[in-house]
C-alpha cells in the first residue's frame, strides 16, 4: 500500500473527518460505550448536516429555477458586457431591444419596476409614454463577475481536494483490522518516570493514528459519506456559479460569492460547535499514515548520492513539473467546466455574444428538492414569455 510519498488522513475539523475516524477508533477499542455514544452522535451530526446543505441549496436551485421565472427575468449571460462599445459595436441589444448605455443600464429589481411603471401609465393614459424609458437590464462588470466567480470555486475546489484525500484515504490504507488507537510509552525509563519528567498524564501516551480499516467500513464509508459529500459539492459548485453568473450588480456579487461558501462551511460549523470535547481532542492529535518508509540503513554518503542524483541533475520539464500549482490548475479547469455547463445550458450565440434562450414557464410546480439541488428544470409550458427581440425597437 505504500507509495512514493506523502500521507493519508482524515479531515481534522470538519464532521466528516469525525464520521471517519471515531468508528474505528471505537472497533480498535472494541465498542466501549463512552465511544459508542460519541460515535452515534457523530453520525446523527453528520445526518443533520446533509439535510443542512442539501435544503440550503435546494432553496437557492428554487429560487433560479422557480421564483425567477415567474418575475419574468430572463437568463443574464452576457447581457451589457461590451456596453462600452455601444451603440456601434456588437452585442449592444439589450433584453427589451434597445440599445445599452451606462445612464440605461439597471439590475433587473429596478429595471423590473421601471417596466411596471411604464405600463401602469400605458393602462391609465397611452399618451407621453414615448418620454418613458424603462432602460436595460445588463451586467455592471463582467470581470468582477468572473473575480468573483473564481474566489467562490477556490472555497469549492477546496472541498473537493479533501474529498481526494478522503478517497486516497480509503484506497491507500490497508484493508485488515489495524488499531487506530496505541499506547507510547518510551523505553528509555518506566512509564511512571516518563511522566514525571515530561509532566504528562496518561492519555498523553495515547496515540490515534490513521491505520487499516475493514472492507467493510471501506465500503460503508464510501457509500454514506463520500459519496453524499461529493454530490452535495457537485449542487453547491454548479448552483453556486448559476447563481453569480445570473447576479448583474457589482456589490450584490461581491456579497454573494461570500455568502455561497457559508454553505460548504456548514459541516466545520457543526463539528466545532456541536460535537463533543473528546471528539474535537481525537481529531485534533490524530497522526497521518506515511505511504512511504524511510531506509534506516542509508549511509550519509549515499543520502548525498541521492540528492545529487535527483535534485542536481533534475530536468527542465521535472522543474516544470514541480512549479505547476497543481490546485490552481484545477481550480482553472473546473472554472471553465462550469462556466461552460452555463451558457450551453441557459444561454445562446447570438451577434457575437451570448444571450438568453427564450423562456418559459414552468408547467407544474412540484416542490422536488432534489431537482432544485442540481439545478434540473421542470416541464415547461410551450409558449415563451419572453424571446430576444431580433431588431432594435424604438
Amino acid at each position: 500500500f505504500t507509495g512514493k510519498g506523502g500521507s493519508c488522513c482524515v479531515p481534522r475539523g470538519s464532521i466528516y473527518g469525525a464520521a471517519l475516524a471515531l468508528p474505528q477508533i471505537a472497533r480498535s477499542c472494541e465498542w466501549p460505550g463512552t465511544l459508542c455514544a460519541l460515535v452515534i452522535r457523530t453520525y446523527f451530526f453528520c445526518f443533520l448536516n446533509f439535510m443542512l446543505q442539501a435544503y440550503l441549496l435546494s432553496m437557492i436551485g428554487e429560487e433560479f429555477n422557480l421564483w425567477f421565472l415567474f418575475a419574468g427575468r430572463m437568463h443574464l449571460c452576457d447581457f451589457g458586457r461590451s456596453i462600452q462599445d455601444c451603440p456601434d459595436g456588437p452585442n449592444c441589444v439589450g433584453p427589451r431591444g434597445t440599445i445599452f448605455s451606462y445612464p440605461r443600464l439597471y439590475d433587473f429589481d429596478v429595471w423590473g419596476t421601471r417596466i411596471f411603471a411604464q405600463d401602469s401609465m400605458a393602462a391609465v393614459n397611452a399618451t407621453h409614454l414615448d418620454k418613458v424609458d424603462p432602460g436595460e437590464y445588463g451586467l455592471e462588470n463582467f470581470y468582477c463577475r468572473m473575480v468573483c466567480i473564481f474566489l467562490f470555486l477556490k472555497s469549492t475546489v477546496t472541498d473537493f481536494c479533501e474529498n481526494i484525500e478522503n478517497i486516497k484515504t480509503l484506497v491507500l490504507t490497508p484493508t485488515r483490522a489495524d488499531s487506530w488507537i496505541n499506547m507510547h510509552v518510551p523505553n528509555w525509563a518506566a512509564k511512571s518516570d516518563v511522566k514525571a519528567f515530561d509532566n504528562m498524564d496518561e492519555l498523553d501516551l495515547v496515540e490515534y493514528r490513521v491505520a487499516g480499516m475493514p472492507l467493510h467500513w471501506k465500503i460503508l464509508n464510501a457509500i454514506f459519506i463520500l459519496v453524499p459529500k461529493t454530490l452535495l459539492w457537485l449542487g453547491v459548485t454548479r448552483s453556486g456559479v448559476h447563481y453569480l453568473m445570473e447576479t448583474a450588480g457589482i456589490m450584490n456579487v461581491v456579497v454573494n460569492a461570500m455568502a455561497l461558501s457559508f454553505i460548504l462551511n456548514v459541516d466545520e460549523m457543526i463539528f466545532e460547535r456541536l460535537t463533543s470535547t473528546l471528539s474535537t481532542y481525537i481529531l485534533s492529535h490524530i497522526q497521518a499514515l506515511a505511504l512511504y518508509e524511510d531506509d534506516l540503513e542509508e549511509t550519509d554518503e549515499q543520502a548525498l548520492a541521492r540528492y545529487e542524483k535527483q535534485e542536481m541533475n533534475m530536468g527542465c520539464l521535472s522543474i516544470l513539473w514541480k512549479i505547476m500549482p497543481m490546485q490552481l490548475i484545477v481550480l482553472i479547469a473546473t472554472l471553465v467546466l462550469f462556466l461552460t455547463d452555463y451558457y450551453l445550458t441557459n444561454c445562446e450565440l447570438r451577434d457575437g455574444s451570448w444571450v438568453s434562450k427564450a423562456m418559459h414557464l414552468p408547467s407544474e410546480v412540484d416542490g422536488n428538492l432534489f431537482r432544485f439541488m442540481f439545478g434540473i428544470e421542470a416541464s415547461q409550458q410551450p409558449d415563451a414569455f419572453w424571446t430576444m427581440p431580433d431588431a432594435v425597437s424604438s
